[in-house]
């Protein structure tokens, strides 16, 4: 069997990369995306998303019906974006990260289950949303289980530090709300075991 050839990242991707690396080897489009992002400010996001759903709304939906092509070329970004990460020294890694997440607005971050969580709880009632939103969930908790149990073994001290960071109070009610659930569901398999 022959070995796999590598991919020349020169000739890889489409016209979209090919463009981009014409850009990031231009100082002077380097400067102009500097400014134009370090300049962007979260205010100016709300009023482009009312202008977007509001001006005309014909055209917001039609072009929010192709968010899913959105979404997945976001998703395959971000997780390319981790593999590259992922190859950075470890010095400079942390340098990237500890200034990344000193500038973001974390206040910002925690509205977004208040602000969303109404929104699927009307985009859930339907069975078969539900169905594949709990499936998505349990992927999820696995991968966060996993993730878990790698950073407990590096840090010992890792849940300390979590835990003085959570809302306690959700977490309890969170629990007591999957508690239910589970009793609800063995219930539930137990009375179709009975009437077979």
């Amino acid at each position: 069997m022959m070995a796999e050839e590598e991919i020349d990242p020169e000739v890889a991707g489409g016209a979209g990369a090919r463009v981009l690396r014409e850009i990031i080897r231009t100082p002077a489009f380097q400067e102009i995306i500097k400014t134009n992002i370090s300049g962007l400010e979260p205010g100016d996001a709300r009023d482009m998303v009312r202008a977007f759903l509001r001006e005309d709304i014909n055209l917001s939906i039609s072009l929010m019906g192709m968010s899913p092509v959105v979404i997945n070329y976001l998703v395959e970004a971000v997780l390319e974006l981790g593999r590259q990460l992922a190859g950075f020294p470890p010095a400079l890694l942390e340098t990237f990260v500890s200034q990344m997440t000193s500038e973001i607005d974390t206040g910002a971050m925690m509205k977004i289950p208040e602000v969303y969580g109404p929104l699927l709880e009307g985009i859930l009632e339907s069975p078969e949303r539900q169905e594949a939103f709990a499936a998505a969930l349990g992927r999820l908790v696995t991968s966060s289980a996993r993730f878990l149990n790698r950073s407990i073994s590096r840090n010992p001290y890792f849940l300390r530090d979590v835990l003085a960071n959570v809302d306690m109070k959700e977490v309890l009610w969170t629990v007591v709300s999957i508690f239910r659930s589970i009793l609800l569901s063995l219930v539930s398999s137990g009375s179709r075991l009975i009437r077979r």
